[in-house]
């Protein structure tokens, strides 16, 4: 039996008149219809820089205190729903709840403008103990380049438990791979990361893929 990955209720598949035809295969759902509407799509109304869902399209407060303008694209609002999510998908290691989000995101890639997609890389010490990158786990076949890599730092702190003022002051956490400025130069750079929260992650890994004469740097996130 075919149960949904995030909550395991048994999925139901409905066939067509059309699929029972032309004896298309049936591609079963990974999550069943209650689950696919636990989180909120950012549209309409957002912030033109770093996506967050608001009333206005102007810039919000956050962004307007940046001196580094970073234009990013945000999917999900960073609700209660979505941060359940990211504990059991992210925290726990649930590697089988990347489907969740496969879907939306090789569609979201699909709009946008790029030549280069770089996801932001963990820490090898975040490998050996999840096991995986969440971030490219969320992609389906999409070619990607490992351009940044992080540099080995003691982490009292992890960065999902700091505030926003501690992660401001967050240095520098990544180099450039030896291959980033063949790969990068004059290249139009798609950024993707799994939760935009202060923009300060995001804008370490633009300044280091700006020192490889990119063309342009952009970012995409799951969430905002």
């Amino acid at each position: 039996m075919t149960v949904c990955v995030w909550c395991q209720r048994p999925l139901k598949t409905s066939l067509t008149l059309a699929q029972f035809w032309r004896w298309d295969p049936v591609t079963p759902p990974d999550i069943c219809v209650p689950c696919q509407g636990r989180l909120s799509p950012i549209s309409g109304q957002h912030c033109p820089q770093c996506g967050r869902q608001q009333t206005t399209c102007q810039l919000c407060q956050d962004c307007q205190r940046w001196d580094q303008p970073l234009v990013n694209r945000a999917l999900y609002c960073y609700d209660a729903e979505m941060k359940a999510y990211m504990q059991q998908y992210k925290f726990q290691g649930d590697y089988a709840l990347r489907r969740v989000l496969q879907r939306a995101l090789a569609t979201a890639l699909t709009q946008l403008t790029y030549d280069i997609l770089v996801p932001i890389p963990i820490a090898q010490s975040t490998w050996q103990s999840r096991g995986f990158n969440q971030v490219t786990g969320w992609l389906t076949g999409q070619a990607y380049y490992q351009v940044l890599q992080v540099i080995d730092q003691d982490k009292a702190t992890p960065q999902s438990a700091k505030n926003r003022a501690q992660r401001l002051l967050t240095p520098q956490p990544f180099t450039l791979a030896p291959q980033a400025k063949d790969l990068c130069h004059g290249q139009r750079v798609l950024l993707l990361d799994d939760v935009y929260t202060t923009g300060r992650t995001l804008r370490h890994a633009a300044t280091q893929i700006n020192l490889t004469g990119a063309k342009a740097v952009t970012s995409l996130t799951l969430a905002r």
